[in-house]
């Protein structure tokens, strides 16, 4: 990437930089702790948590052969070291996901500083992740706010590199710097992969243009596919299990932007940038002012690279999908777009006027502190999942099925609480292997996991049941028990419980 390599450009992050990382620092913690102490596990979640609570690190490695989890072993073994470190509660396992989502915040803010944006404009690109409905997985027991905190850092030494260029021990250690950033990020997700050749799409359009290869750079770009490599055997095992997504259509690609922009604060931040924007640029048009030089030599690449990222990806990811015949598409594998859509909005605003941009950085920390401060006055308590569907039914020993995105968690908070919920493999289930000791079936190995059924055995021993059906998850169980006319015994606005019963 091309960027403005001037001496000045040693010089840019100053003492008020770390003044605005601090402050907001101070508003991202409580912003991000408020979900990661309340919200409960859901069954992603305790995938991470039945294969890190294995009595030893053999135990886990078990696991992830048998396809328990489908993620690399060096996720689970930080998490796993934070939980002996801070114990089990929810935030332990999220801390992790936190810190390196908070990673990817600053290191937006000090890319743009590098390239020599404004210090609004900075401010704008380390707060969109913020806006965004991908600060979700800042607070989820998953990779996939360590592996953005890892791409965070990899944009910012690709800054460094071209920054030093003139400089042959500093550049040296920034493309260092950039194979171990990606490296990480591999080492921590495998759907890594998809932002990293984003990056290999960027730098073979600079090779093209300029007419000169970066070795060192493309070694760096590359280095990744050798963590790959040594995790391939593991991999290969885990990709035996068939996705859970039995079907994609290509609406799931507008659902994507729209889930992602999808909240007050983000449509709120997003109109105050394109108020701005609009109205600095209705003012060069009137004033018929040129692009500084920095502007014009920067502008292209920089708004390439949020492209590529902010559409390119969830774009070629879904025709790769639809042209091999895949379905894993989901929002999950697609967020490093959020980073593109930080650069976009970055590039509109990265040389305002003095005026403007004061007021658009005091609109964006009136924002940030007024939903900090929303969510901060929230009750702190974990608030354990809703059961007011499967509770006081008629029969109270007669066993109630659920599908197992609702099981674990009702198991996991509730325990002993209630032993007639079951969930019954061959009942409201996802492809799962016939090998016992495979994908849901290998938790069993984890002496804290909950048991499973067997939906033969079951049969032979209750011939009525209740079935608990979401409303949206389980709409084919809902429509083979309407077909065969079982009575309601109770509705709440996501579920339907019916009374069933097995035909002789």
């Amino acid at each position: 990437m091309e960027f403005d390599t001037s001496p000045a450009a040693e010089r840019r992050l100053t003492r008020s930089d770390t003044l605005i990382i601090a402050l907001f620092t101070a508003l991202y913690v409580p912003y991000v702790a408020h979900a990661a102490v309340t919200r409960p596990f859901w069954i992603d979640e305790l995938f991470t948590f039945y294969v890190v609570t294995m009595p030893d690190w053999n135990g886990v490695m078990d696991l992830l052969w048998r396809g328990a989890d489908q993620n690399p072993p060096l996720f689970h073994a930080v998490t796993r070291l934070i939980v002996l470190a801070f114990g089990e509660s929810e935030w332990a396992f999220r801390l992790p996901a936190m810190v390196r989502y908070w990673v990817l915040c600053v290191t937006l803010h000090l890319w743009v500083r590098l390239l020599g944006g404004g210090q609004t404009a900075a401010l704008v690109a380390m707060t969109t992740p913020v806006f965004t409905n991908v600060v979700y997985y800042a607070s989820e027991a998953r990779p996939y706010g360590l592996m953005l905190g890892c791409f965070g850092m990899a944009l910012v030494c690709l800054a460094l590199g071209d920054i030093f260029a003139q400089k042959p021990e500093a550049c040296r250690r920034a493309w260092l710097g950039l194979g171990a950033s990606l490296s990480l990020a591999m080492a921590f997700h495998y759907l890594a992969l998809i932002p990293i050749g984003c990056l290999w799409l960027m730098e073979a359009y600079r090779t093209w243009r300029t007419r000169q290869w970066r070795w060192a750079v493309w070694a760096a770009l590359l280095v990744p596919l050798a963590v790959l490599a040594y995790n391939w055997p593991v991999f290969t095992e885990q990709s035996k299990l068939l996705y859970w997504k039995p079907e994609l259509r290509w609406f799931e690609l507008p659902d994507f932007y729209r889930w992602m922009l999808g909240n007050w604060a983000c449509l709120a931040f997003l109109v105050m940038v394109g108020m701005v924007v609009l109205r600095e640029w209705r003012q060069r048009r009137t004033a018929h002012e040129p692009a500084s030089p920095g502007n014009r030599r920067n502008a292209p690449e920089w708004l390439v690279l949020g492209l590529v990222l902010t559409f390119g990806l969830p774009v070629g990811w879904m025709v790769l999908m639809q042209a091999t015949g895949k379905t894993m598409f989901t929002p999950r594998y697609l967020l490093p777009a959020v980073a593109g859509l930080a650069i976009l909005l970055t590039f509109g605003v990265r040389h305002l006027a003095i005026r403007p941009a004061r007021i658009l950085a005091a609109g964006i920390w009136m924002l940030l502190a007024t939903s900090t401060l929303w969510v901060s006055l929230q009750p702190w308590q974990l608030a354990r999942p809703g059961i007011e569907e499967i509770t006081d039914l008629p029969n109270p020993t007669q066993p109630v099925i659920l599908n197992v995105q609702r099981f674990l968690p009702i198991r996991h908070y509730y325990r002993d609480q209630l032993p007639q919920v079951v969930y019954v493999f061959g009942i409201m289930t996802y492809w799962q292997p016939k090998d016992p000791e495979r994908g849901l079936r290998a938790f069993l190995r984890n002496p804290r996991a909950p048991r499973f059924e067997d939906v033969e055995d079951f049969r032979k021993s209750h011939k009525k049941f209740y079935i608990n059906c979401h409303k949206s998850a389980d709409r084919e169980m809902l429509e083979a028990l309407e077909r065969r006319q079982m009575p309601v015994v109770r509705e709440t606005a996501e579920y339907i419980v019916y009374d069933a019963y097995t035909s002789d």
